[in-house]
C-alpha cells in the first residue's frame, strides 16, 4: 500500500514538473526611458511612474525592465541616447520635453509614450490628437497656449509692459506655433516680443544683455529642459535678478528667484503616462490612443523676487496661486 502511495506521489510530482516545464516563462517587458535631464531632478517622477506601473501589475525584475538614458541637460546627446535604444532594441520608448521628436527620427515602429511635450500634430509626430496614427501618442502640455497664458498673466501683474524677451531653444519644432500663439495674444495686449532662440546655457548670458539693451521688461521662457531644470534654471533666475528683468517660466526658475511659473502638474503627467504603457503593452496600437491634454496647471509666485524689484502683486493673482515662495 505504502508503494502504490509513493509512486502515485512521484508519479503527480513527474507531471506537474513536466507541466511547468512546458509552461512559458513570463515576458520582461523592456522600457526605454529617453529622459533629457539628470537621474537625480527626475528621481520623483520616476518613482511614482513605476508606482502606478506596479499598481497595474508591473514589477520590476519580474516582468518589465527598464533601460535609462539621462542627458544630464544636454540636448545634444538626445538623437545618439534614441538611437541606443531604438537598437538595443527596447518594446516601448518613454519620454518628454523634444524627446519624442527625436526618438521618431529613428523608429517609425516602436511605440513612443510622450509624457509631456510640444503638440505632436504641430510638430509633425501625429495626424491628429484624436487618431495619432503612427508610433507616437501620450501627453502633450499645449506648450504654445501656456506661454501665451504666461504673457496674459505679466500683463495682469504689470499693466505697463509694453517689451518682452521670449527664451527659446535653437531650432526646435514647437517654435513656430508659439511664435504664433504668443504673437497673437501680444498683438492683443500691445506688447512687442523679442524673441532669442540659443542652444544652451553658455549662451543665456548674452541672451540677457540683448534684451536689457533693447529695453526688455519681462523674459518669458520656454520649457525645453535645457532652460527648465536643475544648474540651468537656477542661472537663468540669477541673470533675471541681475539684470533686474522678471523671469516668468518653469517651477524651478521661480523656486529659484524667477517671478512667477504657469505650467502642468507633470507629476501628474508621469502617473497618467503609465496608463498608456499598460494599454500598448496589451497589444493596443499606439496611433489609436488619443492623445491628452493636461488636466492640473500649477500657478506659482515668488514674492520675495516681487519685493525685489518692486512689483506688487495683485489680490487676484495672489488668490489664484497654488504656491507662494517667500
Amino acid at each position: 500500500m505504502k508503494r502504490r502511495i509513493l509512486l502515485a506521489a512521484l508519479a503527480a510530482s513527474a507531471s506537474l514538473t513536466a507541466h511547468a516545464a512546458a509552461q512559458p516563462a513570463q515576458r520582461v517587458w523592456r522600457l526605454g526611458m529617453l529622459m533629457p535631464d539628470t537621474a537625480p531632478a527626475l528621481k520623483r517622477d520616476i518613482d511614482i511612474f513605476q508606482a502606478a506601473l506596479r499598481d497595474l501589475g508591473y514589477v520590476e525584475g519580474r516582468n518589465i525592465a527598464f533601460e535609462y538614458r539621462y542627458t544630464d541637460g544636454n540636448a545634444e546627446r538626445l538623437p545618439v541616447m534614441a538611437r541606443q535604444l531604438v537598437e538595443r532594441p527596447v518594446d516601448l520608448i518613454v519620454t518628454y520635453t523634444s524627446g519624442a521628436s527625436v526618438a521618431r527620427q529613428f523608429t517609425d515602429r516602436i511605440p513612443i509614450v510622450q509624457v509631456a511635450g510640444p503638440d505632436p500634430v504641430a510638430v509633425g509626430i501625429a495626424r491628429s490628437i484624436a487618431k495619432p496614427g503612427g508610433n507616437v501618442t501620450g501627453l502633450t502640455i499645449f506648450v504654445a497656449e501656456i506661454m501665451a497664458k504666461r504673457l496674459e498673466l505679466l500683463r495682469e501683474v504689470d499693466p505697463a509692459v509694453r517689451r518682452v524677451g521670449v527664451l527659446l531653444y535653437k531650432s526646435h519644432p514647437a517654435n513656430p506655433p508659439i511664435y504664433d500663439r504668443m504673437g497673437e495674444t501680444a498683438a492683443a495686449l500691445g506688447i512687442e516680443l523679442m524673441p532669442i532662440e540659443v542652444r544652451g546655457a553658455p549662451e543665456f548670458a548674452a541672451a540677457f544683455a540683448a534684451w536689457r539693451d533693447r529695453k526688455a521688461q519681462a523674459v518669458i521662457s520656454h520649457d525645453h529642459s535645457v532652460f527648465a531644470l536643475g544648474a540651468n534654471a537656477q542661472e537663468l533666475a540669477a541673470l533675471a535678478i541681475g539684470q533686474r528683468i522678471p523671469l516668468v517660466g518653469a517651477v524651478d526658475q521661480c523656486r529659484n528667484g524667477g517671478l512667477m511659473s504657469y505650467g502642468v502638474n507633470i507629476q501628474a503627467l508621469f502617473m497618467r503616462s503609465a496608463s498608456y504603457v499598460d494599454r500598448i503593452l496589451r497589444g493596443a496600437s499606439p496611433g489609436d490612443l488619443p492623445i491628452e491634454q493636461p488636466s492640473e496647471f500649477v500657478y506659482a509666485v515668488n514674492l520675495k523676487t516681487a519685493k525685489a524689484l518692486g512689483i506688487i502683486i495683485p489680490p487676484s493673482i495672489l488668490v489664484r496661486a497654488d504656491e507662494l515662495i517667500e
